[in-house]
């Protein structure tokens, strides 16, 4: 891995191996993707976006609609739909036709891309039911006043890419044997038993010795749950509070590893505390959200109507209709365990934004050869690219990144948006598509737990490896048409401002322009001596490139402490290609230390190489605070290199190999005049094997995928 050479039989310690150093936040997070493209969202202005942050009940009326939408305000209300990623939402119409209101539960954003969800407002063909989404409940004048209200503790400071399913981020880290307390502060409560949930993750796993983890909860110093598991997974515990534990103000909850397993290391993450309460179910500003204990149920403290919703179900709530209030209290008949959200008038939400989509350009009538997509102020400095790869013969266009998701997401900020509306562009656009740039950087962190939002412009998809977890894949967007290898040839220039694209523009076009002397034919490999393997994989890889390279190995023996000066010198002597096979970390080649981001920031090379690197981790590109080594290079504005493949991964010598031996024969042919077309082909031939696979996915282009290397065979 990274140039280890594994036998199966060691797989499972490596992995155990690999996740104590890597939960630190080294890698990156997993999306699935449709394979084929979704219409767009809306072809008109008859639509608008609802952005919301928090759960509730939301209102819109029609004098807000006619503020941002005059012919929603203007249409009739009953045919107005709502919608959440292309699903039919619950929407309740009130007042008259020229003078209504709008009312709908608004669920905060699930999605590790968004803090807000994204709600569409369009006009339907048809008619809405008046109440499909309601249920009558019978009122009851005699009724217990006390509910289950719920506190949540979390705070997502950690990224732990090993964790195979749920959130990728978690509080803390707790090392056994180990006791750790939080506090729960409760500003009401009323006498009578609570329960409480702590999510885990247990992130250490010993082989056959079982169980690997022992925790113990407490509450208040009394002891609650007490309980083993085995393996890397998530668990949540749970337990009854009885009455009289909790108390008004600060409680404590205790979570202890008594490290008395056996397991050489026992480490479990906290990832969140929730604790359902009793308290008086009354309102607070006109709402109440809270959990019944069953039988009937009186809400007080409301004024005016009550609007009442059962928010059990994620994927079916309704209302609550034949509802009286009468004094601020409302009575029904509620079910035990059921969550109601409850407001009146003034307890009611509105949107954090209302807007019109983006609708131009239109992506259904476009067509281009070459399209490049990001956010509109790193899409102005790339301007010049665009006219000079059109001069140069190809059909290229500027692609908003909000017009993508707005006319293909739903506006939802989604890779899958993307994914979706190349898929269309490359079935239905004549000329179809050949060449899609990413403008922007990506981290796995978009939501800004660690990183800055500068970090965040443009997402990628993650996907699940066997060594490392889960990790950036921009081939992922190319996946167009259901089997499993890309068509299209994709690349990315990750950057945060627009100062870095207008020096990458210039960087590439003092290459272009540049005449191609001795250089222009030289490859270079270099290979980590920490293993004899690599030395044997790169000059595999001379020994398959066409005739007429001039091509030279570079194989410093291990612990050498000078080889960085040796590959800086070989760089600015000019090469047209340079590969590196070896051991890889996010900013360096080779435990060694035979080249890293520093050695990059000093680099003044002429001639710029493009560079392949067949190891691990140098193309993380989604680090929220880490420059990778391939993003030193590329941005390195007076050196570096014009492009580079290179990984966002941890995989075996033995899976790159199957990707690099193609790329070697493919090196220079006609056949493969670009360097995404040359990747391209190469994706292409691997088989269908779940390392290679891994391989295919996780080695990205870090720049033009339409730039035609000085390297042309003769």
């Amino acid at each position: 891995m990274c140039g280890f050479l594994i036998a199966p039989h060691l797989r499972r310690f490596l992995r155990f191996a690999i996740g104590l150093c890597l939960v630190a936040g080294l890698l990156g997070a997993c999306s699935p993707a449709a394979e084929t493209a979704v219409p767009l969202a809306a072809n008109s202005a008859e639509a608008v976006k609802l952005l919301i942050s928090q759960e509730g009940i939301y209102t819109v009326s029609s004098a807000d609609l006619r503020a941002v939408a005059p012919l929603l305000a203007a249409a009739d209300p009953a045919r107005l739909k709502l919608s959440l990623g292309g699903q039919a939402q619950p929407l309740w119409v009130s007042g008259k036709p020229a003078d209504f209101n709008l009312r709908f539960y608004g669920s905060p954003s699930a999605s590790r891309y968004a803090r807000q969800a994204a709600y569409w407002l369009e006009l339907s063909d048809t008619t809405a039911a008046a109440n499909a989404w309601d249920r009558d409940a019978a009122p009851t004048s005699e009724a217990g006043e006390v509910c289950l209200a719920t506190i949540r503790l979390e705070q997502n400071l950690l990224y732990a890419p090993q964790a195979e399913s749920g959130d990728h981020w978690f509080w803390q880290s707790l090392p056994a044997p180990k006791s750790q307390s939080y506090e729960a502060p409760l500003a009401v409560l009323v006498e009578g038993a609570a329960n409480l949930r702590v999510a885990l993750w247990g992130s250490t796993s010993s082989g056959a010795l079982d169980p690997d983890h022992h925790v113990r909860l407490l509450v208040n110093e009394q002891l609650l749950a007490d309980e083993s598991w085995d393996g890397q997974q998530l668990r949540t515990l749970q337990a009854e509070i009885p009455a009289g534990v909790l108390r008004a103000g600060d409680n404590t909850i205790g979570i202890e590893l008594p490290g008395d397993t056996g397991a050489p290391v026992d480490i479990v993450f906290v990832d969140w505390i929730e604790i359902d309460y009793p308290v008086r179910a009354s309102a607070e500003r006109g709402r109440l959200a809270c959990r019944s204990l069953g039988g009937n149920l009186r809400l007080s403290g409301f004024d005016g109507e009550v609007f009442v919703l059962d928010v059990t179900d994620p994927d079916g709530w309704f209302r609550l209709s034949g509802l009286e209030s009468a004094n601020g209290n409302v009575s029904f008949r509620s079910e035990s365990g059921h969550r109601y959200l409850v407001a009146s008038a003034k307890g009611m939400l509105t949107p954090d934004t209302m807007a019109l989509p983006q609708l131009s350009p239109d992506l259904r009538s476009a067509s281009a050869d070459y399209i490049a997509i990001g956010p509109p102020d790193l899409l102005a400095p790339l301007q010049p690219l665009l006219d000079r790869r059109v001069a140069q013969g190809l059909r290229g266009l500027a692609v908003p990144l909000q017009a993508v998701y707005d006319q293909f997401g739903y506006a939802a900020p989604e890779p899958q948006a993307v994914r979706d509306f190349l898929a269309y562009a490359w079935q239905n656009w004549q000329p179809a598509p050949r060449f899609v740039l990413l403008v922007g950087d990506a981290t796995y962190d978009p939501l800004g737990y660690v990183a800055p939002p500068e970090a965040n412009r443009l997402p990628t998809f993650f996907v699940q490896t066997a060594f490392g977890g889960e990790t950036a894949s921009d081939v992922t967007f190319a996946l167009l048409d259901g089997d499993d290898l890309p068509d299209i040839a994709i690349g990315r220039l990750p950057a945060r401002t627009p100062a870095q694209v207008q020096a990458f523009v210039e960087k590439l076009f003092a290459y272009e322009q540049a005449a191609a002397g001795e250089w222009g034919r030289r490859v270079l490999a270099i290979a980590d001596g920490q293993d004899a393997d690599f030395q044997g994989d790169a000059q595999a890889f001379l020994d398959q490139l066409p005739p007429g390279f001039d091509a030279s190995l570079y194989a410093p023996p291990a612990g050498v402490g000078n080889a960085n000066l040796e590959i800086k010198t070989r760089f600015e002597q000019g090469v047209a290609f340079a590969a590196y096979f070896g051991h890889g970390s996010v900013v360096m080649w080779g435990k060694d230390q035979l080249f890293t981001v520093q050695d990059a920031a000093s680099l003044s090379n002429q001639h710029l190489p493009v560079v392949m690197n067949m190891s691990c981790l140098t193309g993380l590109f989604t680090h929220p605070k880490l420059e990778s080594l391939a993003e030193a290079m590329l941005f390195k504005a007076d050196g570096g290199a014009v492009a580079l493949l290179a990984p966002t991964s941890l995989t075996l010598p033995s899976d790159q190999s199957r990707l690099s031996g193609p790329l070697a024969m493919a090196l220079g042919r006609s056949e493969a005049p670009t360097l995404g077309e040359w990747l391209l082909q190469a994706q292409r031939q691997t088989p269908d094997e779940p390392g290679v696979r891994e391989v295919m996915l996780t080695f990205l282009l870090f720049g033009d995928p339409a730039l035609r290397p000085v390297y042309l065979s003769p």
